[in-house]
Parts: C-alpha cells; structure tokens; sequence
C-alpha cells in the first residue's frame, strides 16, 4: 500500500513544468536533488536533508533511493506533514538517532522496505502518529519492543507489518494499539493464528489485510472483529477449499462489505460467504475456478461487485445469473471465447463489464438485450476483429456508452456504417448522449472513433447487423 502511493507520487511528478516545482520547494531543499508539486516534495539519492529555519506544512516528503542517507537528531524540525515516505532506502537500526523525529508532526510514517530488525525508538518523539509500517524488513518478531508501542498506541491507527523472516508466532504485542483501526500483515511464516490474535483492538478494528502466510485456514479469531468492514485475505496458498469451511456464526460480521480471497488455491465459491449479510464487494482473482454452483452464487446474493480476474474461467459463469444485484463484473485474464445471448440475460442491474484479456472471438447479436443500465463494456486485447452489433442492445437513448476495443485488430470499412446509424446525434430527437469507442483501426491509420466521426457518416447504408432494430430495445424505457 505505502510502496504503491510512493509510485503514484513519483509519476505525478514527471513533466510538471519547473515554475511548478520551484513554487512549493522549500530554499533549504534547493540544493538537493528534490522535487515538489501541489505540495508533495520528492527527494532521491540524498546524504543529509537540510534542516528548516521557519515551521513548514507540506502533504508528504517521500525520500527513497537514498542508501547512504543520515538522519541526526531534528532531521525534520518545524516540518507537518500528512505523510513520510523513508521506505526503499536500506536504512538499519544504527541510521535512527533518538531525537531524529523531534519537532516532527505527521500522520503516517512509512519505513517499509528497509533493513531494520526493530521499531525505532525514535518514532516515539512523532507527535500524534497515527500510521506506521514496518513491512519488508527484517523483523523476527516484537520481543523487547512492548514499551516503544505502548508509547505510540494511544494515537497509532494503522500499522503493518510483514517479512519472510518473521517468526511463525502471531505477535500478541499487537495488544499495545487498542484504538488500532487498519492492519496490514504483508507478509509472516504463521501457520496458526490464535482465537485472541486481535485483543485490545477487536472492537476497534475496521480494515484487516492478511497475505503471504502459511496460514491453513481462515482464522476463527476473524469472528471477533464485529465492527471489520474489509477484509483482504490474499495469496494464503495453503488454504484451499478445505481451509474456507470453518465455522463463523451467521449475523455476527454483519459490517464488511468487501471481502478479497485472492490467490489462495481455492476452486469454488466458498459457503462461508453466505454468512456476511451485507457483502457487496467479492474479490476471488488469481484462483484456479473449476465452477460456480448456484447455491454458492444465491449465498452471496446482496453482491453488487465481483472480480473473478485471472481465474482460468473458460466460459461465462451461468451461476452468475443468480447474482441479479450484480453492477460491475471483472472477468479480464480469463479463457472465455464466447458470449451467448443467455449468459448476462439475467443482470438487469449490471453497469460495467471487463473482459479485458480473454480470447474472445464471438458475442451473440442478442447479448445485452436485458441490461439496461450497462454504460461500459470492456473488451481490450481480444481476438475480435470486428465492433460487436450486440451493443446496438444499449441503451444509449438513455445514457452515455463506452466500448473499449483497445488492443483489437478491427476492420474500420463501411461495413460499419451501421454503427453511425445507430449511434450518432438525431437533432430532431433532442438527444445528448454519446457513444465513445476506444481502440484504432486496423485497416485504415486511425483511431475508431475518429473513423466514426468524421467518416461514416459518407459511407452508404450498411445491411450488417439490420437483425438488430436501431435504439429499440423496448426494456431502455424502463431505465
């Protein structure tokens, strides 16, 4: 999470004008090799960070790349900050003064990443700290540490953690954060998580991501957490179908509305599911899907999001017409050919769908004909090599549309003109919605929608997809 933000930070960075970067830039960090923009200053392959005469607010200071970095005592005097990224820096415990963060307030501090074997004392002297990740360093486990967190506990909201070479013991120092709201266990050789795994914060706890353990089923202790809302259960591979059948008390985790069981070696729908009343996000990427029973898709009715990305699915799920409160689907990275005027019949609540990256070759004329409310299809990186007629289904004289074709081989012909009819602005019916069809044409240099707009409209009437009436699909009245 923090490694991502990093990312994000620095690519927002690139190509911004230099009058930008010199605005927000304070004098003392001119010299270094920094950039700043909207208050987010980015520093990299640093020795020393100038200190600040005058207090400073800025949004983050991220430093990274800097492996010979030296932090001495009120390295970040006079500085406020939301976020502090030292995380990519190979900093060890000996780079960490006692007084390195005195004079420092900020929210979150991310030290991710580094060579470190223990939370630094330092982090004590953060005024109101309210996040902290450790992940990706060489922690063993919490031992001797129990004072250093019951000094931040009172204010710590989240904290994360996570290394491959962390003991197989769940840390009951984690008892030290009793208004811990967010935990992220990145990483740990623990095969067993005690049924008290989370006390002192049980009732506090709203986001809970555990991923990369050993871990060989679903911890009961997670039936504790009555106020969780998400919950990220991800790359568990030793799991599996078996490790999913524990038993949770139906109605007790009655707040999570997201669940992600991705990449733990399941092949089905587990039941567990039907147990969280108030589901609406599922996400089962990353898992070898051999089938989807009804019964497993009606226990998890009340779902308005899946994502069964990357999920070796062949076909479209018929299960999934059980699913009828369904708005988005993700089956991008999957083997599905075909789509048949069956398979999607039943979510007329459906607004977006992504096959993005399957090897689909054919989709029936009468596909979509039921959902009224899909504003956008995705089909980058298919096998089609035409603009399928099924999206004169939509329901265009009632919203905009998007067809993603990014990726395809599509013949931009007159055979087309079709498309122009049926999508293009009648002035005598007052209409403002528009169509929008990303991808380039194969047979002439441009893009789709360029062909459609500038050069369908003088080609002569096409007969290719007249089975389909233009813009009379009768249930588009009901949207």
């Amino acid at each position: 999470m923090f490694v991502i933000w990093v990312c994000v930070v620095v690519f927002s960075l690139i190509g911004r004008s230099h009058q930008q970067t010199a605005n927000c830039l304070p004098t003392e960090y001119s010299s270094h090799n920094c950039s700043c923009i909207a208050k987010d200053v980015l520093c990299q392959a640093i020795v020393v960070l100038a200190p600040l005469r005058n207090s400073l607010t800025l949004n983050s200071l991220s430093i990274f790349d800097s492996p010979h970095l030296q932090l001495p005592n009120k390295t970040f005097n006079h500085l406020t900050l939301s976020r502090l990224s030292l995380a990519n820096n190979q900093l060890n415990d000996s780079a960490f003064q006692m007084q390195t963060f005195e004079g420092l307030t900020v929210q979150d501090l991310d030290l991710s990443n580094n060579k470190l074997t223990k939370i630094p004392e330092a982090v004590i002297n953060v005024a109101n700290i309210r996040g902290l990740s450790v992940s990706g360093n060489p922690f063993e486990n919490f031992h001797n540490q129990e004072q250093i967190m019951k000094k931040i506990g009172n204010t710590l909201h989240r904290f994360s953690f996570g290394d491959a070479e962390f003991d197989p013991t769940w840390p009951t120092e984690l008892k030290q954060f009793p208004r811990l709201e967010e935990l992220n266990v990145t990483r740990g050789g623990f095969s067993l998580m005690p049924i008290d795994a989370f006390y002192g914060f049980e009732r506090s706890l709203k986001k809970l991501l555990i991923e990369n353990t050993a871990l060989k089923s679903v911890p009961l202790a997670f039936g504790r957490l009555n106020y969780m809302t998400e919950l990220h259960f991800d790359h568990n591979q030793e799991v599996g179908d078996f490790g999913m059948n524990v038993p949770l008390v139906q109605g007790i985790l009655n707040h999570i509305g997201l669940i992600s069981l991705k990449d733990d070696n399941i092949t089905t729908f587990p039941q567990i599911l039907g147990k969280f009343d108030n589901l609406t996000k599922l996400q089962m990427g990353q898992n070898a899907l051999k089938f989807v029973s009804d019964q497993s898709a009606n226990a998890i009715k009340r779902v308005t999001s899946l994502s069964l990305r990357n999920s070796s699915i062949s076909r479209i799920p018929g299960a999934l017409q059980d699913m009828k409160t369904l708005k988005d689907i993700d089956l991008s990275f999957n083997g599905i050919h075909s789509i048949q005027r069956q398979d999607l019949e039943n979510l007329t609540n459906l607004e977006t769908l992504n096959l993005n990256y399957n090897p689909l070759q054919y989709i029936s004329n009468h596909a979509f004909q039921k959902s009224i409310k899909l504003s956008r299809v995705e089909f980058r990186n298919t096998s089609l090599t035409n603009v399928p007629c099924a999206i004169k289904n939509l329901c265009l004289g009632t919203m905009n549309i998007t067809v993603d074709l990014t990726g395809n081989t599509i013949e931009c012909t007159c055979s087309l003109q079709w498309l122009y009819k049926w999508g293009s602005h009648d002035e005598s019916s007052n209409r403002n919605q528009h169509l929008s069809i990303l991808g380039k044409c194969l047979t002439i240099d441009s893009t789709i929608q360029d062909y459609y707009d500038k050069t369908l409209k003088d080609c002569p009437d096409s007969y290719l997809c007249d089975d389909i009436d233009v813009n009379s699909n009768p249930d588009c009245n009901a949207v």
